[in-house]
């Protein structure tokens, strides 16, 4: 018997869209020979949809809801409940999930929460490793409390700037360049590379537009950007291939990660290419991250190499990763060291294509994410949950 996947994506983020593109691919590249795989659009409103065309790029081309059963996950209950006349009833059970999305809401804890409540496994870090992930202020202090190398940075909350900020004050820390970031977006949203004090205001304002706490970072000026992934668990990590990133000057932005084919917005041919591949095809077409000129593997010394290995299972570890995670480094080119940036837990098309050359397709990167999410629910359900006392006899 089939056992049914629940792929949910979507959500109320500035990352919506990118959640999309990464749900489709993992659709299409899950065994529908031993799975059923049930998608769930979460929309900008926060609306849970269901329906088997939410498996199709061109459906969001022209949404329309109304073509869509309404659903719902209880915090008390495995099943899916669709929503009739008279409430919600209880559909299908649920065996995993698998969480495609990015950014706020889905990136953040808070849906894992969710399945947490209602012990349901899931594909992805918990609640805990999750929060880390997105929050990069949180993030920044635990790898420097885990001797994890990263550039000088401060954080700012709004209230602190609006409340007489003194911008002289980051200069005591860093200075020119700076990259200016939001706390918890990803996907290049908000960024800013500032060269000099006419461009800081501005970058600071479009940052706050999107968070009210930024990050002040100094850039790395002989950068090179080195990517790798990690799958597993707390008890057994692998790494893959790494990449390097190659971007003709500034900041890696959502354009460039997104829409440009070697360095130009092309967005009409990437949605035709997404629309036209048939879902076996579309797991492999080039998309999303792809669409970034990639050296695999990244061209940089063995030392450097072991040093990033070494750093991703350590950040993994550290953060009590699971599932599949991405982690982006940086090089400084004239001195050769190497930096932290962050760690995505659920990255782009969940990194899959950092992992074909070993031998790693995304149909079992699927399979392993699936196996990942159910046996650490084994794993809980062999820890006690319940402590009987005589607390509520005595009180009586």
């Amino acid at each position: 018997m089939k056992e049914n996947i629940v792929v949910v994506f979507g959500g109320k983020s500035t990352e919506h869209d990118i959640s999309i593109l990464s749900a489709i691919q993992i659709m299409s590249a899950i065994d529908r020979s031993k799975y059923n795989v049930l998608p769930i659009y979460i929309t900008h409103a926060g609306k849970w949809l269901f329906g088997d065309k939410l498996c199709e790029l061109n459906t969001y081309s022209n949404f329309d809801e109304k073509k869509f059963k309404e659903v719902a996950i209880l915090p008390s209950d495995d099943h899916l409940f669709f929503k009739g006349i008279f409430g919600f009833k209880m559909a299908q059970k649920i065996d995993a999930i698998i969480i495609s999305m990015h950014g706020k809401n889905g990136e953040d804890g808070t849906i894992q929460g969710l399945f947490e409540l209602a012990n349901i496994p899931y594909s992805s870090c918990g609640v805990l490793s999750s929060s880390v992930g997105l929050y990069k202020d949180i993030m920044k202090q635990i790898f420097l409390q885990n001797k994890i190398p990263i550039t000088e940075y401060i954080s700012i909350s709004k209230n602190k700037y609006l409340n007489n900020f003194d911008i002289k004050d980051i200069f005591k820390k860093i200075d020119f360049p700076l990259v200016v970031k939001p706390n918890t977006l990803g996907s290049s949203i908000g960024i800013s590379l500032v060269k000099n004090d006419d461009e800081l205001k501005d970058a600071i304002d479009l940052a706050f537009k999107f968070d009210s706490t930024i990050i002040i970072e100094k850039c790395v000026e002989n950068l090179k950007e080195v990517n790798i992934a990690v799958l597993g668990d707390m008890d057994e990590c692998i790494v893959s291939m790494t990449e390097e990133v190659t971007n003709s000057g500034g900041l890696l932005s959502f354009e460039k990660k997104y829409l440009s084919q070697n360095g130009k917005a092309n967005q009409t041919d990437f949605n035709k290419k997404m629309c036209n591949s048939s879902p076996q095809k579309l797991g492999g077409a080039k998309n999303g991250m792809q669409n970034l000129d990639r050296i695999m593997p990244a061209s940089i010394t063995k030392k450097q190499a072991k040093e990033i290995e070494f750093l991703a299972k350590k950040i993994f570890e550290v953060t009590r990763s699971k599932g599949v995670v991405r982690i982006d480094f940086m090089i400084d080119t004239k001195t050769g060291k190497v930096y932290a940036n962050e760690i995505n837990c659920i990255p782009g098309s969940f990194a899959f294509y950092l992992w074909q050359k070993q031998g790693i397709g995304f149909d079992k990167l699927a399979e392993r994410l699936i196996e990942i999410a159910k046996k650490t629910k084994s794993k809980k359900e062999k820890l006690l949950s319940v402590f009987e006392s005589n607390v509520i006899k005595k009180v009586h």
